[in-house]
Protein backbone atom coordinates (compact mmCIF):
# COMPACT_ATOMS: atom_id res chain seq x y z
CA UNK A 1 0.00 0.00 0.00
CA UNK A 2 1.13 3.54 -0.62
CA UNK A 3 0.39 7.02 0.68
CA UNK A 4 -2.04 8.21 1.86
CA UNK A 5 -2.92 4.75 3.16
CA UNK A 6 0.48 3.48 4.27
CA UNK A 7 0.89 2.04 7.74
CA UNK A 8 3.98 2.85 9.89
CA UNK A 9 7.10 1.04 8.70
CA UNK A 10 9.25 -1.20 10.92
CA UNK A 11 12.81 -0.42 11.84
CA UNK A 12 15.29 -0.46 8.96
CA UNK A 13 17.48 -3.47 8.29
CA UNK A 14 20.32 -3.91 5.77
CA UNK A 15 18.99 -3.96 2.20
CA UNK A 16 19.34 -7.26 0.38
CA UNK A 17 20.71 -7.44 -3.16
CA UNK A 18 17.90 -8.04 -5.63
CA UNK A 19 17.82 -10.51 -8.49
CA UNK A 20 15.28 -10.57 -11.29
CA UNK A 21 12.19 -12.74 -11.15
CA UNK A 22 11.96 -15.73 -13.50
CA UNK A 23 8.34 -16.92 -13.65
CA UNK A 24 9.27 -20.22 -15.31
CA UNK A 25 6.17 -21.08 -17.27
CA UNK A 26 3.50 -19.58 -15.03
CA UNK A 27 0.14 -19.41 -16.83
CA UNK A 28 -1.39 -16.07 -17.79
CA UNK A 29 -2.59 -14.59 -14.51
CA UNK A 30 -5.91 -12.83 -14.18
CA UNK A 31 -7.58 -11.46 -11.08
CA UNK A 32 -11.08 -12.89 -10.69
CA UNK A 33 -13.40 -10.09 -9.58
CA UNK A 34 -16.07 -11.45 -7.26
CA UNK A 35 -19.39 -9.71 -6.55
CA UNK A 36 -22.51 -10.83 -4.71
CA UNK A 37 -24.00 -12.47 -7.80
CA UNK A 38 -20.95 -14.66 -8.39
CA UNK A 39 -19.89 -15.18 -4.78
CA UNK A 40 -21.07 -18.78 -4.30
CA UNK A 41 -19.53 -19.96 -7.58
CA UNK A 42 -16.23 -18.14 -7.10
CA UNK A 43 -15.81 -19.14 -3.47
CA UNK A 44 -16.24 -22.77 -4.55
CA UNK A 45 -13.58 -22.26 -7.25
CA UNK A 46 -11.34 -20.61 -4.67
CA UNK A 47 -11.72 -23.61 -2.36
CA UNK A 48 -10.88 -26.01 -5.20
CA UNK A 49 -7.63 -24.14 -5.85
CA UNK A 50 -6.33 -25.10 -2.41
CA UNK A 51 -4.15 -28.16 -1.89
CA UNK A 52 -4.92 -30.52 0.99
CA UNK A 53 -1.35 -29.84 2.13
CA UNK A 54 1.02 -26.98 1.52
CA UNK A 55 -0.96 -24.12 -0.02
CA UNK A 56 0.33 -20.58 0.49
CA UNK A 57 -2.13 -17.67 0.49
CA UNK A 58 -1.28 -13.99 0.08
CA UNK A 59 -3.69 -11.43 1.53
CA UNK A 60 -4.33 -7.79 0.75
CA UNK A 61 -7.19 -5.55 1.80
CA UNK A 62 -8.35 -2.15 0.59
CA UNK A 63 -10.14 -0.10 3.21
CA UNK A 64 -11.62 3.40 3.44
CA UNK A 65 -8.75 5.20 5.11
CA UNK A 66 -7.84 6.24 8.62
CA UNK A 67 -10.14 8.04 11.04
CA UNK A 68 -7.47 7.96 13.74
CA UNK A 69 -3.88 8.67 12.69
CA UNK A 70 -0.83 7.28 14.45
CA UNK A 71 0.85 10.14 16.36
CA UNK A 72 3.55 11.61 14.12
CA UNK A 73 6.06 11.79 16.94
CA UNK A 74 6.16 8.07 17.70
CA UNK A 75 6.65 4.74 16.00
CA UNK A 76 6.18 2.82 19.25
CA UNK A 77 4.02 -0.32 18.85
CA UNK A 78 1.54 0.69 21.56
CA UNK A 79 0.23 3.98 20.08
CA UNK A 80 0.35 2.52 16.56
CA UNK A 81 -1.82 -0.41 17.63
CA UNK A 82 -4.26 1.86 19.45
CA UNK A 83 -4.78 3.79 16.21
CA UNK A 84 -5.14 0.56 14.24
CA UNK A 85 -7.68 -0.82 16.70
CA UNK A 86 -9.82 2.31 16.58
CA UNK A 87 -9.72 2.42 12.78
CA UNK A 88 -10.55 -1.26 12.28
CA UNK A 89 -13.34 -1.13 14.87
CA UNK A 90 -14.96 1.83 13.08
CA UNK A 91 -14.42 0.82 9.44
CA UNK A 92 -14.97 -2.19 7.16
CA UNK A 93 -12.80 -3.34 4.26
CA UNK A 94 -13.88 -2.57 0.70
CA UNK A 95 -11.93 -5.33 -1.05
CA UNK A 96 -10.27 -8.53 0.16
CA UNK A 97 -7.75 -10.01 -2.26
CA UNK A 98 -6.38 -13.54 -1.89
CA UNK A 99 -3.81 -15.17 -4.18
CA UNK A 100 -3.16 -18.92 -3.91
CA UNK A 101 -0.02 -20.93 -4.71
CA UNK A 102 0.62 -24.65 -4.42
CA UNK A 103 3.57 -26.16 -2.60
CA UNK A 104 5.63 -26.27 -5.82
CA UNK A 105 5.26 -22.52 -6.34
CA UNK A 106 2.58 -22.69 -9.07
CA UNK A 107 0.01 -19.91 -8.74
CA UNK A 108 -3.45 -21.47 -8.68
CA UNK A 109 -5.58 -18.34 -8.87
CA UNK A 110 -6.29 -14.85 -7.59
CA UNK A 111 -9.60 -13.61 -6.21
CA UNK A 112 -10.73 -10.10 -5.35
CA UNK A 113 -13.80 -10.20 -3.11
CA UNK A 114 -15.62 -6.89 -3.57
CA UNK A 115 -17.55 -6.04 -0.42
CA UNK A 116 -20.64 -3.94 0.09
CA UNK A 117 -19.70 -0.34 0.80
CA UNK A 118 -21.77 2.82 0.53
CA UNK A 119 -19.60 5.90 0.09
CA UNK A 120 -22.56 8.09 1.05
CA UNK A 121 -23.18 6.57 4.46
CA UNK A 122 -20.30 4.31 5.56
CA UNK A 123 -17.47 5.90 7.59
CA UNK A 124 -14.41 6.82 5.53
CA UNK A 125 -11.84 9.50 4.84
CA UNK A 126 -12.38 11.57 1.70
CA UNK A 127 -8.68 11.46 0.82
CA UNK A 128 -8.60 7.67 0.83
CA UNK A 129 -11.78 7.34 -1.23
CA UNK A 130 -10.34 9.70 -3.84
CA UNK A 131 -7.14 7.64 -3.84
CA UNK A 132 -9.03 4.37 -4.33
CA UNK A 133 -11.30 5.88 -6.95
CA UNK A 134 -8.18 6.86 -8.86
CA UNK A 135 -7.06 3.21 -8.68
CA UNK A 136 -10.28 2.20 -10.41
CA UNK A 137 -12.52 1.11 -7.54
CA UNK A 138 -16.19 1.49 -8.57
CA UNK A 139 -18.00 2.67 -5.45
CA UNK A 140 -21.41 2.68 -7.13
CA UNK A 141 -21.02 -1.01 -7.92
CA UNK A 142 -19.78 -1.73 -4.40
CA UNK A 143 -22.98 -0.16 -3.04
CA UNK A 144 -25.27 -2.05 -5.42
CA UNK A 145 -23.51 -5.41 -5.93
CA UNK A 146 -21.00 -5.78 -3.09
CA UNK A 147 -20.74 -8.95 -1.00
CA UNK A 148 -21.87 -8.52 2.62
CA UNK A 149 -18.69 -8.57 4.70
CA UNK A 150 -20.40 -10.79 7.27
CA UNK A 151 -21.04 -13.46 4.63
CA UNK A 152 -17.41 -13.54 3.47
CA UNK A 153 -16.30 -13.73 7.10
CA UNK A 154 -18.67 -16.61 7.83
CA UNK A 155 -17.43 -18.62 4.85
CA UNK A 156 -13.79 -18.10 5.78
CA UNK A 157 -14.35 -18.83 9.48
CA UNK A 158 -16.03 -22.15 8.72
CA UNK A 159 -13.36 -23.29 6.29
CA UNK A 160 -10.01 -25.02 6.69
CA UNK A 161 -8.30 -21.72 5.82
CA UNK A 162 -8.21 -20.75 9.50
CA UNK A 163 -7.57 -22.66 12.69
CA UNK A 164 -4.91 -25.13 13.81
CA UNK A 165 -4.46 -26.71 10.37
CA UNK A 166 -4.62 -23.47 8.37
CA UNK A 167 -2.21 -22.99 5.45
CA UNK A 168 0.49 -20.34 5.46
CA UNK A 169 -0.77 -16.77 4.99
CA UNK A 170 1.35 -13.91 3.64
CA UNK A 171 0.98 -10.14 3.72
CA UNK A 172 3.10 -7.10 2.97
CA UNK A 173 3.10 -4.43 5.70
CA UNK A 174 0.11 -6.42 6.77
CA UNK A 175 -0.91 -5.35 10.27
CA UNK A 176 -4.06 -3.64 8.98
CA UNK A 177 -4.72 -6.60 6.65
CA UNK A 178 -4.57 -9.00 9.61
CA UNK A 179 -6.78 -6.67 11.63
CA UNK A 180 -9.51 -6.45 9.00
CA UNK A 181 -9.36 -10.19 8.35
CA UNK A 182 -9.79 -10.83 12.08
CA UNK A 183 -12.79 -8.49 12.12
CA UNK A 184 -14.39 -10.45 9.28
CA UNK A 185 -13.66 -13.80 10.93
CA UNK A 186 -15.27 -12.72 14.22
CA UNK A 187 -18.46 -11.17 12.82
CA UNK A 188 -17.30 -7.61 13.49
CA UNK A 189 -16.08 -8.14 17.01
CA UNK A 190 -13.95 -5.31 18.42
CA UNK A 191 -10.22 -6.01 18.31
CA UNK A 192 -8.38 -6.94 21.53
CA UNK A 193 -7.30 -4.09 23.75
CA UNK A 194 -3.53 -4.38 23.27
CA UNK A 195 -1.03 -5.61 20.70
CA UNK A 196 0.03 -8.69 22.65
CA UNK A 197 -3.56 -9.88 22.93
CA UNK A 198 -4.10 -9.14 19.24
CA UNK A 199 -1.22 -11.40 18.23
CA UNK A 200 -2.37 -14.16 20.56
CA UNK A 201 -5.92 -14.12 19.20
CA UNK A 202 -4.71 -13.83 15.60
CA UNK A 203 -2.50 -16.87 16.16
CA UNK A 204 -5.57 -18.99 16.94
CA UNK A 205 -6.89 -18.25 13.46
CA UNK A 206 -3.65 -17.94 11.47
CA UNK A 207 -1.01 -19.89 13.39
CA UNK A 208 1.44 -19.66 10.47
CA UNK A 209 1.76 -16.28 8.85
CA UNK A 210 4.48 -14.16 7.29
CA UNK A 211 4.81 -10.42 6.75
CA UNK A 212 7.27 -9.82 3.93
CA UNK A 213 8.00 -6.37 5.31
CA UNK A 214 9.98 -8.10 8.07
CA UNK A 215 12.47 -9.23 5.40
CA UNK A 216 12.23 -6.25 3.04
CA UNK A 217 12.21 -3.24 5.36
CA UNK A 218 12.41 -0.52 2.72
CA UNK A 219 10.60 0.15 -0.52
CA UNK A 220 6.94 -0.03 -1.45
CA UNK A 221 5.39 -3.20 -2.83
CA UNK A 222 5.37 -1.61 -6.28
CA UNK A 223 9.02 -0.56 -6.09
CA UNK A 224 10.14 -3.99 -4.86
CA UNK A 225 8.21 -5.73 -7.60
CA UNK A 226 9.92 -3.55 -10.21
CA UNK A 227 13.33 -4.08 -8.61
CA UNK A 228 12.88 -7.86 -8.81
CA UNK A 229 11.55 -7.66 -12.37
CA UNK A 230 8.10 -8.99 -11.40
CA UNK A 231 5.35 -7.98 -13.79
CA UNK A 232 2.22 -6.64 -12.13
CA UNK A 233 -1.12 -8.10 -13.23
CA UNK A 234 -4.02 -5.74 -12.72
CA UNK A 235 -4.22 -2.28 -11.21
CA UNK A 236 -1.98 -1.19 -8.33
CA UNK A 237 -3.76 -0.50 -5.03
CA UNK A 238 -6.51 -2.97 -5.77
CA UNK A 239 -6.66 -5.97 -3.46
CA UNK A 240 -6.36 -8.81 -5.97
CA UNK A 241 -3.44 -7.31 -7.86
CA UNK A 242 -1.55 -6.41 -4.67
CA UNK A 243 -2.14 -9.89 -3.21
CA UNK A 244 -0.77 -11.50 -6.37
CA UNK A 245 2.32 -9.29 -6.38
CA UNK A 246 2.91 -10.17 -2.71
CA UNK A 247 2.71 -13.88 -3.55
CA UNK A 248 5.05 -13.57 -6.53
CA UNK A 249 7.53 -11.66 -4.40
CA UNK A 250 7.49 -14.45 -1.82
CA UNK A 251 7.98 -17.15 -4.46
CA UNK A 252 10.91 -15.20 -5.85
CA UNK A 253 12.52 -14.96 -2.41
CA UNK A 254 12.22 -18.71 -1.98
CA UNK A 255 13.46 -19.56 -5.48
CA UNK A 256 16.28 -17.05 -5.84
CA UNK A 257 17.60 -16.75 -2.32
CA UNK A 258 18.35 -13.05 -1.78
CA UNK A 259 17.34 -13.94 1.75
CA UNK A 260 17.84 -17.25 3.56
CA UNK A 261 14.55 -19.13 3.73
CA UNK A 262 14.00 -22.64 4.93
CA UNK A 263 11.72 -24.51 2.55
CA UNK A 264 9.74 -25.64 5.57
CA UNK A 265 9.22 -22.03 6.57
CA UNK A 266 10.29 -22.85 10.13
CA UNK A 267 13.23 -20.55 10.71
CA UNK A 268 14.93 -21.09 14.07
CA UNK A 269 15.74 -17.37 14.28
CA UNK A 270 12.00 -16.64 13.90
CA UNK A 271 12.92 -13.96 11.36
CA UNK A 272 9.50 -14.39 9.80
CA UNK A 273 7.66 -14.07 13.11
CA UNK A 274 5.91 -17.40 12.61
CA UNK A 275 3.67 -18.42 15.46
CA UNK A 276 2.85 -22.05 16.09
CA UNK A 277 -0.58 -23.25 17.20
CA UNK A 278 -0.74 -22.96 20.98
CA UNK A 279 -3.48 -25.49 21.72
CA UNK A 280 -7.03 -26.55 20.98
CA UNK A 281 -8.82 -24.57 23.68
CA UNK A 282 -9.57 -21.54 21.50
CA UNK A 283 -12.87 -20.63 23.16
CA UNK A 284 -11.26 -20.17 26.57
CA UNK A 285 -8.44 -18.10 25.08
CA UNK A 286 -10.83 -15.79 23.23
CA UNK A 287 -13.07 -15.39 26.26
CA UNK A 288 -9.98 -14.41 28.25
CA UNK A 289 -9.22 -11.56 25.86
CA UNK A 290 -12.68 -10.57 24.69
CA UNK A 291 -14.99 -11.58 27.54
CA UNK A 292 -17.60 -14.28 27.91
CA UNK A 293 -19.85 -12.83 25.22
CA UNK A 294 -17.56 -13.89 22.36
CA UNK A 295 -19.09 -17.35 22.00
CA UNK A 296 -22.51 -15.93 21.15
CA UNK A 297 -21.20 -13.10 18.97
CA UNK A 298 -18.67 -15.01 16.87
CA UNK A 299 -19.19 -17.42 14.03
CA UNK A 300 -19.58 -21.11 14.90
CA UNK A 301 -16.27 -22.86 14.29
CA UNK A 302 -16.06 -26.47 13.12
CA UNK A 303 -12.31 -26.91 12.65
CA UNK A 304 -12.15 -30.29 14.39
CA UNK A 305 -14.25 -32.01 11.74
CA UNK A 306 -13.68 -29.92 8.60
CA UNK A 307 -10.02 -28.90 8.53
CA UNK A 308 -7.64 -30.84 6.32
CA UNK A 309 -4.09 -30.79 7.64
CA UNK A 310 -2.03 -28.20 5.78
CA UNK A 311 1.60 -28.65 4.92
CA UNK A 312 4.68 -26.60 5.79
CA UNK A 313 4.70 -22.83 5.51
CA UNK A 314 6.79 -22.73 2.36
CA UNK A 315 6.99 -23.55 -1.31
CA UNK A 316 9.50 -25.53 -3.33
CA UNK A 317 9.35 -24.09 -6.85
CA UNK A 318 10.08 -26.51 -9.66
CA UNK A 319 13.50 -25.89 -11.12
Amino acid sequence: MADPRSAPQPQQQPQQQLRPFRPGGQPLLQVREVWAGSFDREFAAFALALEPRGSVLALDTEFPGFLRETPWWTRAPGPAYEALRENVDLLWPIQVGIAVASSDGAIRGVWSFNLRFDAETDPHSQTSLAFLRGAGIDFERHRAEGIPGAELGRRLANSSLVGPYAPCWLAFSGLYDWGYLLKLLTAGRALPADLSAFHRVLATYLPRRIDLRDFLPSGSLEALGQAFGIRRHGQAHTAGSDALLTLQLYIHLVASGPVAISMSGLLPEKTWCLEEWAGWDMDNLLRYYWGNSWATDGWPIDWRSSAAHAGPCGVSPAR
